[in-house]
């Protein structure tokens, strides 16, 4: 089971965590890497859901490189959005160090229920971030996998 974690200040935090790898490593997903079944929690303030959520590898890829860019520049967004669009995960970096997490998730795509959070936060933070992201993408590969031996 593999897992990243998008903390802010005051406690908050996003966490996606991989379950289930679908075919993997012989079949990826046209979404890129490989489909999974996972579970996403989110406290912002006072509130904390925990929901599931159907993903592909390739977008954690494309969201880990696209945080490595903007930790580097310290400006730049980084964005996780799944294939179902129910989930939507958006990191903004500015010159100064501040980082704004915000988004929102739906458990059901076609229902009116949704969480909107945003979440404060520094870069000092995404060490944790980085290391949790480096690990799912070493071992499911880029977009397009890994070839098995």
């Amino acid at each position: 089971m593999h897992e990243f974690v998008v903390r802010g200040k005051k406690g908050c935090f996003v966490q996606i965590t991989i379950e289930e790898a679908f075919d993997f490593p012989n079949m990826t997903s046209h979404f890129g890497g490989y489909d999974v079944r996972g579970i996403v929690e989110i406290k912002s303030g006072n509130y904390y859901l925990k929901g599931q959520l159907w993903f592909s590898t390739g977008e954690v890829y494309q969201f880990y490189d696209q945080l490595i860019r903007c930790m580097a520049d310290l400006d730049g967004i980084a964005a996780l959005i799944n294939s179902e669009v129910n989930l939507k995960l958006e990191v903004k970096f500015n010159k100064r160090g501040q980082v704004i997490i915000e988004g929102y998730f739906k458990e059901f795509a076609h229902e009116g229920n949704e969480l909107i959070f945003e979440i404060e936060s520094d870069q000092s933070f995404f060490v944790e971030t980085l290391d949790g992201l480096k690990q799912i993408v070493n071992h499911y590969g880029d977009m397009k996998g890994i070839c098995p031996k």
